[in-house]
């Protein structure tokens, strides 16, 4: 039986169809929108599909924004669309940013697809997204200019769905700090960041103009006035779309297909399974004992779910646990990719192929459960055990992930006066984005004063490192006994360091094993350390100038968030000398580039 594919398109026009041997296309079309339906579909095939461009329907590669070929690794960004799909839950739309180059086709039925071209093109006027863009010089050779254009546009569209206050007229609600966030993880090999940001920056409600570095839209000493009038036009609410409802042999169970970025295929499958659309496993339910989290639940879902959870707690410690865990999470990946990416999928990738995740090392450090359902049996693991134990098979599932209330899971009483030190840690070659990490750590313990003497007495420690060329992420359970009962001291520290030290050690072909091991030695020593008063002498003849214990709500960290960029200001001196040479005049294609108007001819295209 045929396959049916409806979805909504903003920005795609279908003429002369051309039949093919792939599938055969049918095209409604209304005054003011089109529906397109695809029968007899490929099931592999991607929104932006690997195989060669000259070998699909032109039109339907047009449908794909498949003007280059595609990396199928969801690493820079390049194709980022918008999808817009309904939430029945909420009785409301979700816009998020995917990578089309992992997304299924068949997994977008009922969504609506937006592209650069979607928001605006040649036809049309060029969006203000696309025009700051080329005020600012945030365009070179162009590449990667569209996904970055949508990147921000998603983040624009997500913001006016915030609350009032109101923001000023012809800025919208988002803030400087979440606009210079908008585009990480999307890569640019030439241009430099600093202007993309500037454009970014330019629709925050709390842009500091002065900020903003060289562009063609002001002079040097403009008012602010002038600035903000010479600033191509942003109106709110007028470019976000609304709703319209639509009406085997190798199998995979997908629900984002992100893994595909890090696992390649060498084949492709019969037919896929979308688990997104099962109730039971796209729930998220919160009681006394903990949060439960369903496997299909996107990892930027989760990371809302727990930041409620901070916001909720009744403890200042279990607030800033949840706020460490989320801050955590949001260090994964791309905001494209944790749009896609399931949370399931992230563990049963850390499971089965040992993919090195810190969302299972978080997860084992705070004692996190999850249930499996094999037949009509269902069974609850710790994440420990479920990490050690064969793959699933195919009659059994996962089917939730619960993180356990923090008093609940350490024993701690209402009358108890302990302090909680959690700490999460992660070394990457990037602190944000899709880098992959050299070890990560969570690092908890409680620490109450010692009634005779002036020490620190340890108790409930966890310590959990992953990523450091291991299969699985592994408790230091060794020295968490060690640390237990002890009055914290400069000789039990250096003993627990030495300790991990041989714990720690990466399996034979992993790159930097020293370094990996100095990193969870490192964390260890850093996270007690400030319990020592200033210039305590450490063993061999060492000094340590820490500064004394932090409290829970210094941890939280309520100060303002620093940006990923140091300011762009320039000075630049322009004279009419050699005029127009020096001055800051717009590049003529940038908007084309933006709106992905300017098809990319590849260099074996060019040579046939």
């Amino acid at each position: 039986m045929a396959n049916y594919l409806n979805f909504d398109i903003y920005d795609l026009q279908l003429t002369n169809l051309i039949g093919n041997s792939q599938l055969r296309q049918l095209l409604i079309s209304t005054a003011n929108w089109s529906i397109l339906v695809v029968e007899d579909i490929d099931c592999s095939l991607e929104l932006q599909d690997r195989r060669q461009p000259r070998m699909m329907n032109p039109d339907l590669a047009r449908m794909m924004n498949i003007d280059r070929y595609p990396t199928t690794q969801g690493g820079c960004g390049a194709c980022v669309v918008l999808l817009s799909k309904y939430n029945p839950v909420l009785d409301q739309v979700d816009d998020f940013t995917v990578s089309s180059c992992l997304t299924l086709l068949c997994s977008i039925n009922g969504c609506s697809i937006t592209t650069t071209e979607g928001i605006r093109n040649t036809r049309d006027g060029f969006h203000p997204i696309h025009e700051r863009f080329s005020g600012f010089h945030a365009s070179q050779c162009g590449f990667c200019t569209p996904g970055m254009c949508m990147s921000l546009f998603s983040a624009l569209v997500n913001a006016e769905k915030i609350p009032p206050p109101e923001p000023p007229l012809g800025f919208s609600k988002l803030k400087v700090s979440k606009a210079e966030k908008a585009i990480v993880g999307n890569l640019c090999r030439y241009t430099g960041y600093h202007p993309m940001a500037n454009a970014c920056k330019s629709f925050g409600a709390d842009v500091d103009m002065e900020d903003l570095g060289l562009n063609s839209f002001w002079r040097k000493g403009d008012s602010k006035d002038v600035k903000l009038s010479s600033l191509p036009s942003y109106k709110r609410n007028g470019d976000v779309l609304l709703w319209m409802e639509m009406g085997v042999d190798r199998v995979k169970v997908v629900v984002g297909n992100t893994g595909l970025g890090y696992y390649k295929e060498v084949e492709s499958y019969d037919k896929y399974i979308d688990l997104r659309y099962i109730p039971e496993l796209s729930m998220i339910r919160r009681d006394d004992s903990g949060i439960n989290i369903g496997v299909a639940i996107t990892i930027s879902k989760a990371i809302e779910a727990v930041k409620e959870c901070n916001q909720h707690g009744f403890h200042i410690e279990e607030n800033m646990v949840y706020k460490k865990i989320a801050d955590h999470m949001e260090k994964v990946a791309s905001g494209f990719i944790q749009n896609s990416a399931s949370l399931g999928g992230n563990l049963v990738m850390a499971q089965r192929n040992h993919f090195p995740s810190d969302i299972a090392t978080v997860l084992l450090a705070v004692g996190s459960l999850v249930n499996i359902m094999n037949g009509l049996r269902s069974k609850e693991l710790t994440m420990e055990e479920f990490l050690r134990r064969p793959e699933l098979d195919s009659k059994s599932i996962l089917l939730s992930v619960k993180i356990q209330d923090w008093n609940r899971l350490m024993g701690i009483s209402s009358g108890t006066r302990m302090n909680l030190l959690f700490e999460t840690n992660r070394a990457a070659p990037q602190p944000l984005g899709n880098a992959l990490p050299y070890l990560n750590a969570v690092l908890m313990a409680e620490v109450s004063h010692c009634t005779t003497s002036n020490g620190i007495i340890l108790s409930n420690c966890r310590f959990a490192f992953g990523a450091y060329g291991t299969k699985h992420p592994l408790r230091a359970t060794k020295v968490e006994e060690f640390f237990t009962g002890k009055v914290l001291s400069v000789g039990v520290l250096y003993e627990a360091v030495k300790l991990l030290g041989a714990i720690v050690v990466p399996d034979d072909g992993t790159s930097n094993p020293a370094y990996r091991s100095s990193l969870a030695v490192g964390f260890l020593f850093e996270f007690f350390s400030h319990l020592f008063e200033a210039n305590v002498e450490l063993p061999d003849g060492y000094m340590n100038g820490y500064s004394p214990l932090l409290s829970p709500a210094k941890q939280l960290d309520h100060g303002k968030i620093p940006t990923l960029l140091s300011s762009s200001m320039q000075e630049v001196e322009l004279n009419r000398q050699y005029h127009p040479v020096g001055d800051p005049i717009a590049k003529s294609r940038a908007t084309i580039q933006a709106s992905c108007s300017l098809y990319v001819i590849s260099y074996y295209d060019a040579h046939e």
